[in-house]
Formats: structure tokens, C-alpha cells, sequence
């Protein structure tokens, strides 16, 4: 066996015990399940969630910006190379969706294309890893406890994964409404594999969405949105984050054209376990669900009418991924 002087003796000690730690948290972890890479991925909770999200009521150029702050938690999650026992993350996000209807009486509905435009403006996110152990004194016989803790932390703002929607297609029938609108996320955005803060996953995600709203004549609102995304691998890290299903709804009451108030919620839930050699937190499935208030008022400004929206998400559960308060700000316009 190996000897060393003291200070050399200490600092392998603390690494043996750092590795120890982290295998801890690795080995804490239920199996067969499995979470995204970060315990994140191009689905933000609730972001798909709004009022009449299934209704295209014309052809014409629509704008719309959502402004957005999250603050959650998550235990255990891979960041930067190094797995942490407990990650905290706060960020304001602004989004700009741009999109483009088609009235098409061939297809007695509307077809257009859009895109969106993702900035962060601030990531702060922290990671700390501990271990508490006791060794026994040679000379004294006695349990001497110790406590060993590792942290880190950073902030970054900038361009996040932009993402495509190449296709927009939606029918008017009565009182319900259908959109189909799949989604493609580019890896756009800044990413290192060993920073904590990272501005873009470093993969690209095909995101199949089918909107659905029933608007009665009593004005009581039911929408839901339902996806499946597909990730592709982060050749970087060799990880390959499962596939996703989600949903996003709303009720909500209408008491005229212009004002409304609901409630909104949602839930998703990984369909398969990720793999890759990067992947080394087990196999532990990520699922979760919030719900909360919402309302909408729209105002006419400059002869066009601007609607208001805006949002807070509580989450109510989560396995293996962040959980926590989100709240949305947002307007969308039709030119």
C-alpha cells in the first residue's frame, strides 16, 4: 500500500472521497430509470399551454413574444462533467414566434410556416455535491466526523436554439378548432460540456404537435396541446436523451371578446430510457405536472388588436427533473 506525507495523504483522501460521493449519488438513483441530459430538454414547461392554442382565425402575418422567468430545483443531475446532488437554477427567457397563415379553401383551412427566436437573458444556476463521513483516531480510538462539500455555479445570457416550424396547418369546425404544427429545435445556442450554464442543448429535437380547442357557445374554453418529441445525440457528451411525451391544457371561461380567465397546466413523461456512453446517471425515467392561473385581455391598439397574456405555472410534481415556479408575460399580434 501506497504512502504519503501528510498534506499529499489529505488531499488523496479528499479526492477518494469526492469520487466516493459521487458515486453515491450516482447509486441513489432508482434503476431501470433514465432523465434527459441535465434533467432538461427543448421542452419548456408550460410554454405551449394558452388560450384558444387549437383556433387560427385568419391568414395573415402573426407575431408573438412571451417573457418568462423560472426558478426550480432538481436532485441529482449531470452538469459540466460532474454529477451534483442537488442543482438550483433561476432564468428569464424572451421568445419571439414568427408565422405566416395561408387562408387555402382547397384544404378548407389555413397552411403556413413559422419560425422562433429563443434569447435568455440571464442563467443562474448552482450545483453542490457533499459527504459527511467519520474516521476513527489511531491514537485516541474515537469517531472523528468529517464533511466534505464541492459547489459551483455561473450565470450566462444569449442566443438559445432557435427552432423551425415548417409546417402550420389548421381547420375552423363550429365550435372546435385543430392545429397541427410540428416542430424542429437546431442546436444553436452556446454550449460546453463542462460549464454548469449552458445557453442550448447541443442537440437537435423533432417535436410532432396536434392543438385541439373547443370554444362553446356558452363561452367556456377547453384547449389542449399533445407532442411526442424525438431527441438526437449529443455527440459531444455521447448522450442520448430519451424521447418525450407531452401535453398542455387550458380551461377557461370567456366573459366577452376580450377578456378571459382560466386555469392552465401540464404534464409530460420520457417514453424511453436514454443511452449513450455519456449517460451516467442511471436509468431513472423523468416525468412532471404543474398547474396555475391565467387570463388574457386584448386591447386595440393602432387599429389591430393586441392580446395580452399572462401566466404562473406552480409546479406539483416531478422525478428526476427541475421543479418549480415559471411565469409568463406575453402579447401576440396579427398584422
Amino acid at each position: 500500500m501506497p504512502t504519503f506525507p501528510n498534506a499529499a495523504r489529505r488531499l488523496h483522501v479528499a479526492r477518494l472521497l469526492l469520487a466516493l460521493a459521487v458515486w453515491a449519488v450516482c447509486a441513489a438513483a432508482p434503476v431501470p430509470a433514465r432523465a434527459a441530459e441535465g434533467g432538461v430538454s427543448h421542452y419548456i414547461l408550460g410554454a405551449y399551454g394558452d388560450f384558444l392554442m387549437g383556433y387560427i382565425p385568419a391568414g395573415g402575418f402573426y407575431v408573438r413574444n412571451d417573457t418568462f422567468y423560472q426558478s426550480a430545483h432538481m436532485d441529482k443531475s449531470l452538469k459540466g462533467g460532474r454529477a451534483y446532488a442537488g442543482v438550483d437554477s433561476t432564468m428569464a427567457m424572451n421568445l419571439t414566434k414568427l408565422s405566416y397563415l395561408f387562408d387555402v379553401p382547397a384544404m378548407g383551412g389555413f397552411l403556413g410556416v413559422g419560425v422562433g427566436v429563443p434569447i435568455i437573458i440571464n442563467e443562474h444556476i448552482t450545483g453542490d455535491l457533499a459527504a459527511d463521513w467519520s474516521h476513527k483516531s489511531r491514537a485516541t480510538g474515537l469517531e472523528t466526523p468529517h464533511h466534505l462539500a464541492y459547489g459551483g455555479g455561473g450565470d450566462r445570457g444569449g442566443l438559445s436554439d432557435i427552432f423551425l416550424m415548417p409546417v402550420i396547418a389548421g381547420w375552423n369546425f363550429g365550435e372546435c378548432h385543430l392545429v397541427v404544427s410540428p416542430i424542429i429545435f437546431l442546436p444553436t445556442g452556446y454550449y460546453n460540456p463542462k460549464k454548469l450554464t449552458n445557453l442550448g442543448m447541443n442537440y437537435a429535437s423533432f417535436d410532432g404537435n396536434v392543438a385541439f380547442t373547443w370554444l362553446s357557445k356558452s363561452k367556456i374554453e377547453f384547449s389542449v396541446n399533445a407532442g411526442y418529441m424525438i431527441n438526437t445525440e449529443n455527440q459531444t457528451t455521447s448522450y442520448l436523451t430519451g424521447n418525450q411525451i407531452h401535453a398542455d391544457w387550458t380551461l377557461a371561461y370567456h366573459f366577452n371578446e376580450r377578456l378571459a380567465l382560466g386555469a392552465v397546466g401540464y404534464l409530460f413523461a420520457q417514453t424511453t430510457p436514454d443511452s449513450g456512453s455519456g449517460a451516467k446517471l442511471g436509468s431513472f425515467l423523468s416525468s412532471g405536472t404543474g398547474i396555475g392561473p391565467a387570463i388574457t385581455y386584448t386591447v386595440p391598439v393602432g387599429g389591430k388588436e393586441l392580446m395580452l397574456i399572462t401566466k404562473w405555472l406552480h409546479g406539483l410534481g416531478a422525478s428526476n427533473s427541475p421543479i418549480g415556479d415559471t411565469v409568463y408575460a406575453s402579447f401576440a399580434v396579427k398584422f
